[in-house]
């Protein structure tokens, strides 16, 4: 056989080839998909499994799960919405599973259920984008710490303007949840662009944000262990982080120019506040809060402080849940004791579950008080 035939016999045999394989591997699933009346369709192809659910940050109930359908060809789906446009997360239970989403990309790190995240666009995304207009810089930081004895990774954002500026700026110092790590407030919170846009819009004063870890034992910390770990970071903050950060970069070392805020791993917040409340004028509750025998709890071991006059007079406390959020009562119950004691505070509810479309939102407001 001539060479050309041979080369002929050759390239119709792969061309059978890639024909058969096409029409034997299944067409690639699009999900999410975005519809144009806001609604999202979910889809994943698992033909052998018998269930399929989704958990989401995206409804107003707290821990609903829905089921997907599945279809002849293996692919089980779900259409939820219409959504308001924000940013959100989920993941698949597949036969009690947890997974992300196969086909989509975008992933929400967490250090223990890996997500999957999307956006609904519109007007009301603006806050969360890069805008055209100045942005920061979001670094992070190694370092070691003395208090843990081993190297600790923390972000910080230094706003538009801090290179070639020489001023000194105010800091807050800003926790991550139980489900995060150090980088929960850039990755879904998109802390740095909410930012940026606020300061653009004159809407918040330029300042540093410090995101630590909260982790000082190594995660996922047991039950049993949250109060350990709560005491090692109050000492971590305050003995390695404040110091290394008003050593290493220009900001103001008062407590009228440091917030605390953020998100509360069972108490953490709290706890990291009362030892060193003359440390920050400006506290802020972001979807967590106490109930009274914890209250009683920080009255007895720090006696006086909550109720000295010069704090009273100096902190100004920002509480802000949702009334489907199972922390709600708890975050009703401190705001409303702190406003009894004589605290300037400031309370927003809203309908918001326990999840980041609302953490985002509550943040974006206690940006907008402090350093004022």
């Amino acid at each position: 056989m001539k060479k050309s035939a041979l080369l002929f016999v050759l390239f119709a045999t792969i061309a059978w080839a890639q024909s058969e394989r096409a029409a034997t591997t299944p067409a690639p699933v699009v999900s999410p998909e975005i519809l144009p009346d806001q609604r999202v369709v979910f889809r994943l192809r698992a033909p052998n499994v018998e269930e399929v659910t989704i958990a989401g940050d995206f409804w107003l109930e707290q821990r609903r799960v829905e089921k997907l359908v599945k279809d002849e060809d293996g692919v089980w789906s779900i259409t939820v919405g219409p959504l308001f446009p924000d940013l959100y997360s989920y993941f698949f239970l597949v036969d009690g599973m947890p997974i992300p989403d196969p086909a989509n990309g975008a992933i929400k790190p967490g250090i223990r259920t890996t997500q999957s995240m999307f956006t609904v666009p519109g007007e009301q995304t603006a806050l969360l984008e890069a805008r055209p207009v100045p942005h920061g810089e979001v670094r992070i930081v190694h370092h070691q710490s003395s208090v843990l004895d081993r190297v600790m990774r923390m972000h910080i954002y230094f706003p538009p303007g801090y290179e070639e500026s020489q001023a000194r700026y105010p800091a807050m110092y800003l926790l991550h949840g139980g489900g995060d790590d150090d980088g929960g407030w850039v990755d879904i919170g998109r802390a740095h662009l909410i930012l940026d846009n606020l300061i653009a819009q004159g809407r918040a004063r330029p300042m540093v944000v410090v995101m630590p870890s909260i982790w000082a034992l190594p995660p996922p910390v047991p039950t049993e262990r949250r109060e350990a770990n709560n005491a090692l970071f109050v000492k971590y903050l305050a003995q390695d982080v404040i110091p290394y950060v008003e050593e290493s970069y220009r900001v103001l070392a008062a407590s009228e120019s440091r917030a605390l805020g953020g998100l509360s791993y069972p108490n953490i917040l709290p706890d990291t506040w009362l030892p060193n409340v003359e440390k920050f004028d400006h506290i802020g509750f972001t979807s967590n809060g106490l109930r009274a025998d914890r209250i009683a709890y920080y009255e007895e071991q720090f006696p006086g402080v909550l109720d000295d006059p010069d704090n009273v007079k100096r902190v100004k406390v920002y509480v802000g849940d949702g009334v489907n959020a199972m922390t709600f009562t708890s975050a009703k119950y401190l705001a409303e004791d702190l406003e009894r004691r004589g605290y300037d505070t400031t309370f927003t509810m809203t309908q918001g579950i326990h999840g980041w479309p609302w953490f985002r939102r509550y943040f974006a407001e206690f940006a907008q008080l402090v350093f004022r």
